[in-house]
């Protein structure tokens, strides 16, 4: 089973969330980088994968939290259509 822990605290543009998570899920090179990609590569997959979804204890302060808000939205639609792929969502105090 792969293990991916996501850590946006450091991420401040759609851009910048989607690269992340091209390069952390593996996603593929035809990745559209957009939410509708991200659905359908979450759902694709056929390894066994689980992941961390962490933000900051605070998400009002990042300058992406509605986006990701969205993200977690697709991540949750994707984990009921996609036996192989789970998610746990968490919060990162800021001292961590």
């Amino acid at each position: 089973m792969r293990k991916v822990i996501l850590d946006f605290r450091p991420i401040h543009t759609r851009e910048e969330v989607h690269k992340y998570l091209a390069m952390k899920l593996d996603l593929p090179d035809y990745y559209g980088e957009n939410l509708d990609a991200l659905y359908d590569c979450l759902t694709e997959m056929s390894e066994d994968t689980v992941v961390g979804f962490f933000e900051a204890e605070d998400p009002a302060s990042s300058p992406v939290s509605s986006y990701l808000g969205r993200v977690k939205l697709v991540m949750r639609d994707a984990e009921e259509e996609n036996p192989h792929f789970a998610v746990i969502f968490g919060e990162l105090e800021e001292n961590e």
